[in-house]
């Protein structure tokens, strides 16, 4: 628990780490160590795992790599290399001596992904029970970036990462947000087919095309509209943990959310009554 300012003003409550629900995933593009440290100072309670993007770990100083492994799991932050790199190693052969680099330098966690790579259901299983066995902890992904699957196979997909052993599965948010639409009949079987805290949504990352940071702030506060404070998220950038968790507790600057601290005030369409 920390102890914050103005603690007697009520906000929807959220569980303290280690939590269960109301993940959050922070995604690391290989940020200076310095700005690391302060970015865990400040707002370390709020992240429960870091992922170091795509292939960053092969290009960082292996130094820095594990300074920076090493400031995340003293703030009990969970960490992984990013999915793409699986992927890579996986097609060259290679995924065996990936894994035993990823124990020896420091991660705890990895990312099974097939984002590029066409994979084999089977294969991808296999690749998930290979990484439990060295004590890691697997998220597993489902859904791709060039593509679209249908409902049945994207669901599919998480029935076999979670029964291969993944601890959490990542929904790939290519796959839920397509041109500015989100995809709701998926998400809600998603979130009534499967056990909400090993689902974890991801964000659109400015990387997507016509993706603004307007607009995953939009799909940030629809997603806790409609699956409530505690819905698991990923790719927050540093600088957007504390507008997360405004958006977690109603307080964003919209009145969406149903149970929020506007909603909680009185204030659904810009007007409240004020007491005097």
């Amino acid at each position: 628990m920390i102890t914050t300012a103005f603690d007697n003003f009520p906000v929807p409550e959220r569980q303290a780490k280690p939590r269960t629900a109301g993940l959050s995933m922070m995604i690391d593009w290989g940020m200076g160590l310095g700005r690391q440290v302060d970015a865990v100072a400040s707002a370390g309670h709020m992240i429960d795992f870091a992922k170091i993007a795509a292939g960053i770990p092969r290009f960082m100083p292996e130094s820095v790599l594990k300074e920076k492994l090493e400031n995340y799991r003293d703030n009990r932050i969970s960490t992984s290399p990013g999915g793409l790199f699986a992927e890579a190693a996986l097609a060259m052969g290679s995924y065996d001596l990936f894994l035993r680099e990823v124990v020896r330098v420091g991660f705890s966690g990895v990312e099974v992904s097939d984002n590029l790579l066409d994979i084999a259901p089977r294969d991808k299983s296999i690749a998930i029970k290979q990484a439990k066995e060295l004590g890691l902890t697997v998220f597993g992904e489902v859904g791709k970036k060039d593509a679209v699957s249908d409902d049945s196979a994207f669901l599919s997909d998480v029935e076999n990462c979670l029964t291969a052993g993944s601890d959490y599965v990542f929904l790939e948010a290519a796959e839920l947000f397509i041109g500015g639409e989100i995809r709701r009949s998926l998400i809600t079987r998603l979130a009534t087919e499967f056990d909400s805290d090993r689902l974890i949504y991801e964000l659109p990352v400015e990387l997507l095309p016509e993706v603004t940071r307007t607009y995953k702030h939009h799909v940030c506060a629809d997603m806790v509209r409609e699956l409530g404070t505690e819905v698991n998220l990923a790719n927050i950038e540093w600088d957007e943990l504390y507008q997360t968790e405004l958006c977690r507790r109603g307080f964003a600057g919209d009145t969406s959310h149903p149970d929020g601290v506007y909603a909680r005030s009185g204030i659904s369409d810009g007007s409240a009554t004020v007491l005097s």
